[in-house]
């Protein structure tokens, strides 16, 4: 395989992932129209807004990560109402982003420097919605189980956005690359694209190992607040996980690795097959 099928290759197993992310963002939740073209939102949230807009993605995780400590901060106890709407409008913007793109040599290299900043703005997106707050009716945010469903829905989302980014047989396709590039003399005897191309497919092997542990990590916390939710109704808890990817066979395990056999979980197992050993 020469040089030019090799790159097409792995642009093609990257587009693959960019795909599938295009389509998660046509289907991405609407944020509420209450919260969306609120005229209270922070100026900052504006300005991150419209790095997302002019799709300036790597400026856009930047300020995300720095406007993350700041909602981190905010207080179950005395969070306002601004707050909370604040936290909801980052959170959609977040939700939203694409990951860096991968097929721009200089966002590797980025990416190698910055340990793949997007995946962990992704990952600490819990940050910015205190969820005990957005569950208490008492608060009085306008259109609050709407905002709540939305939530839901675009935690879903994300949780889909990782788990369609992975690559479960990556191990294989490493090798098979890494063999079609050492026979290709012209990749072996041009530097730049040959360092190019390794530095690609090691990016792309650590942030598939990265999407993989977000996703274990993120997990638990996403059954809980569904189980918070919809205490009773696990129909609307299994409908949430559909959204995020998870086909019927593989909810068993999922709960199981998550919540396991509690007393307080025995309603989300009721008719679900038993996992075979």
């Amino acid at each position: 395989m020469n040089l030019l099928c090799l790159l097409t290759s792995l642009v093609g197993f990257a587009f693959c992932g960019m795909t599938i992310q295009a389509v998660c963002a046509v289907s991405c939740p609407q944020l509420p129209a209450a919260i969306a073209h609120s005229k209270h939102i922070d100026p900052e949230l504006l300005q991150l807004k419209k790095l997302l807009n002019d799709n300036q993605i790597i400026p856009f995780y930047q300020k995300a990560y720095q406007l993350l400590k700041l909602h981190k901060r905010y207080d179950m106890e005395t969070c306002t109402i601004q707050e909370l709407a604040d936290g909801l409008f980052l959170y959609d913007l977040l939700a939203r982003a694409p990951f860096i793109d991968l097929d721009q040599p200089a966002n590797v290299t980025w990416l190698m420097m910055n340990r793949d900043l997007d995946h962990a703005v992704k990952e600490q997106m819990p940050w910015c919605v205190p969820f005990t707050v957005l569950l208490n009716k008492k608060f009085k945010l306008p259109g609050q189980q709407e905002a709540l469903e939305w939530y839901l829905a675009a935690t879903a989302f994300v949780m889909k956005q990782f788990r369609s980014s992975i690559n479960p047989d990556f191990t294989a396709m490493f090798k098979r690359e890494d063999a079609r590039a050492r026979a290709d003399s012209v990749l072996m005897n041009d530097p730049v694209a040959e360092a190019n191309f390794y530095n690609r497919l090691a990016t792309m092997e650590a942030r598939n190992t990265t999407a993989q542990s977000t996703v274990l990590w993120l997990e638990p916390g996403v059954i809980k607040e569904l189980m918070r939710c919809f205490p009773t109704k696990a129909n609307e808890v299994k409908k949430y996980l559909r959204m995020a990817g998870y086909a019927e066979e593989e909810i068993p395990a999922l709960l199981e690795r998550t919540i396991g056999h509690v007393p307080e979980a025995a309603y989300l197992f009721k008719g679900l097959p038993k996992r075979r050993e």
